[in-house]
């Protein structure tokens, strides 16, 4: 035998033992006993550390679990963006003692508008933005909003065109064509703001407004003011920023909640796909992925009180037919219903009354706030779980430029109260009784159960921990599938694949005798490595990756059978048996390669534009066809290789 043979006949031997010893941790599920040696506190049998980690990947249609898709609002990221910054520039306008009157984001937009006292402290804070955010920011050479206001009755005579001027807005009878230009109405310094959609447009929107008001309604001067963009080039690179985030967060959050092999991936230009394969307790997986983990601390606005906010709530509730609930939606219309009512710059939060028995929703307090956000979760250093009373809570501790933040608020507003807001929902509004300089505060979760409670603080923490989204998700798609379906899903698909195997093998042994018992060897090894390719490379086995590996079955046999009926025909031309087999493998191997070759570009072409099933079909595909370009043309001709030339065969079993 040649030297040559002899490798071959090493690297297959080799190939079948590595074949193994990757699966046997997947046959025995070591992956059971590793955690429950973790849960124990122990170490897990001697024998499971001789093996790897990885285990076969088995896709949800499998083992059942959740599959998200979830849309990502970039625009929201545009805005957070802007906020953050607009908070960073009334940082700096302090610390250099620039006097001002306002840096906020403009309603509706990502725009910052910065409004100075002194139009002197233009040159100092135009050189900080280039010295600081270059290219990110560019000042807008035209101001995207009007401003307006009444010559004489004060705040009282500015509440009807307010008004009117909102229902331009929300589309109601009588608003001009104009109306469709402005985004967003809101008032600054007794003085009335119309955002517009586009600068362009403020001509012949000012033409409306005069025409509607006349003299009523004046242009006033907003002082020396600055308003700023982003860039489109930064806009597009915080777009790209925020979808590997949200990736990033998501991932993290789920790998401390402990799903074991979660799939968490982008799709297409603003989604991301979330697998969660054998989850228990699928709501609160979800809820643990979706939530935002925004934390704000806000000023309570005192300028009404809880009897009259009650009051007006309920009154617009009526009115405008906004439906009972606390959700973001909702409360958002409450919002936009009171604007007219709301004084400046303030809007409406729930605090959510739970039953403490059943943790259904009961009720619902709402708080007058101050839209400005004063301390917020980015300014966190650390969350923890701690107790008291036998009472779960989240404790706090905030960063140097947090503690600062929060000690300067509580010493400036004593005896004022400070809400703390999750995701928009007030947590609790206590009332500031001293400066607290050591930046630490705690978030009660109120009554109930206490497993139930410590359960909420563990998904807080962990949520504030790992972060807030940098952007809002919208749910587009949610599957879930129980793992009785996948369990009766795997079984067909097992069954499936046992029955067709079974059946090729025995035609194979029928029609081809000794040479088909080759080939249903090479089948069988053809798929102990399309297992071991998967275990290896961390694919996921599901349900259409089995019809994928059925396929292959077929197409290894193919193979085998273009082989054995070449080598009949050389045997029946005269020639012998060395020479039929060494002319059946070379004359088979181009119709083999080509279709082979055709159909795995098939598997790309799928594996590029298909997503979930058809992908995991796609993979199966692929690997099966290397697999079979290995098994029925080099191992069936090593075996042939290796009996014609130790001894004297005058007859083939063919």
């Amino acid at each position: 035998m040649s030297s040559r043979w002899r490798y071959k006949t090493l690297l297959a031997v080799f190939l079948t033992l590595f074949a193994v010893y990757l699966l046997i941790p997947s046959v025995f599920n070591f992956r059971a006993l590793r955690e429950a040696a973790e849960k124990t506190g122990g170490s897990p049998p001697w024998y499971v550390k001789l093996f790897p980690d990885k285990q076969l990947s088995l896709g949800l249609d499998i083992q059942g679990g959740i599959y998200l898709e979830l849309e990502v609002d970039l625009n929201d990221a545009l805005v957070h963006r802007s906020d953050i910054i607009s908070g960073e520039l009334e940082r700096f306008l302090k610390e250099k003692g620039i006097p001002y009157r306002k840096v906020s984001v403009i309603p509706k937009t990502s725009l910052i508008g910065i409004y100075l006292k002194d139009p002197a402290s233009l040159p100092m804070l135009r050189r900080h933005l280039d010295e600081t955010y270059g290219t990110a920011l560019k000042e807008l050479p035209q101001a995207p909003l009007l401003s307006f206001e009444v010559p004489s009755g004060g705040e009282g005579a500015m509440a009807l065109p307010y008004e009117e001027l909102l229902g331009w807005t929300q589309g109601k009878e009588g608003a001009p064509p104009e109306a469709s230009e402005i985004l967003e109405v809101t008032r600054f310094e007794g003085k009335i703001q119309v955002v517009l959609r586009s600068p362009e447009d403020s001509a012949k929107v000012a033409a409306a407004i005069r025409s509607r008001f006349g003299e009523s309604l004046q242009p006033a001067d907003v002082g020396p003011a600055l308003y700023l963009a982003q860039s489109e080039s930064y806009q597009e690179r915080l777009r790209e920023e925020t979808l590997k985030q949200a990736v990033e967060t998501i991932r993290n959050r789920i790998d401390r909640y402990g799903v074991a092999e979660p799939d968490i991936r982008r799709l297409g230009s603003n989604r991301v796909v979330v697998e969660l394969p054998g989850v228990s307790d699928p709501d609160r997986a979800v809820g643990l992925v979706k939530r935002a983990g925004k934390l704000e601390f806000k000023l309570v606005d005192d300028g009404m009180t809880d009897a009259q906010v009650q009051q007006m709530v309920e009154q617009a509730r009526s009115e405008f037919k906004i439906p009972s609930g606390y959700t973001e939606e909702v409360v958002g219309k409450l919002n936009e219903a009171l604007k007219a009512k709301l004084p400046p710059e303030s809007e409406i939060a729930y605090e959510i009354q739970y039953d403490p028995v059943t943790k259904k929703i009961v009720g619902g307090i709402p708080y007058l706030l101050k839209s400005k956000v004063e301390v917020s979760g980015e300014m966190l250093r650390n969350a923890q779980v701690s107790v008291h009373n036998n009472e779960p809570y989240v404790s706090l501790s905030f960063d140097n430029a947090g503690t600062k933040a929060f000690a300067d608020l509580t010493a400036a507003n004593i005896k004022k109260r400070l809400a703390i807001l999750l995701d928009g929902t007030v947590s609790k509004a206590p009332v500031i009784n001293s400066a607290i300089p050591s930046g630490e505060a705690q978030i009660t979760l109120g009554y109930g159960d206490y497993q139930a409670l410590m359960r909420e603080a563990e998904d807080l923490v962990l949520v504030l921990r790992e972060g807030a989204l940098p952007a809002s998700l919208q749910e587009a798609t949610k599957t879930v599938i129980g793992p009785s379906l996948g369990k009766a899903s795997i079984d067909r698909g097992w069954k499936a694949m046992l029955i067709a195997a079974a059946v090729v093998m025995v035609f194979m042994v029928f029609y081809y005798k000794g040479s088909g018992l080759l080939a249903d060897l090479a089948v069988v090894l053809n798929v102990l490595f399309i297992f071991a390719a998967l275990t290896l490379f961390g694919a996921t086995l599901t349900l259409p990756g089995v019809a994928g590996i059925v396929l292959t079955i077929g197409m290894a046999v193919d193979a085998n059978v273009i082989i054995l009926e070449r080598v009949k025909e050389e045997l029946a031309a005269g020639k012998s048996i060395k020479a039929a087999v060494d002319a059946g493998y070379s004359n088979a191997m181009r119709a083999i390669v080509d279709s082979n070759l055709t159909t795995f570009l098939s598997g790309v072409v799928l594996y590029q534009f298909g997503t979930g099933p058809v992908r995991g079909f796609a993979v199966t595909l692929m690997v099966g066809i290397l697999t079979t370009l290995y098994t029925a043309v080099v191992l069936t001709r090593l075996v042939y290789d290796y009996i014609l030339s130790r001894r004297q065969v005058t007859k083939l079993s063919i």
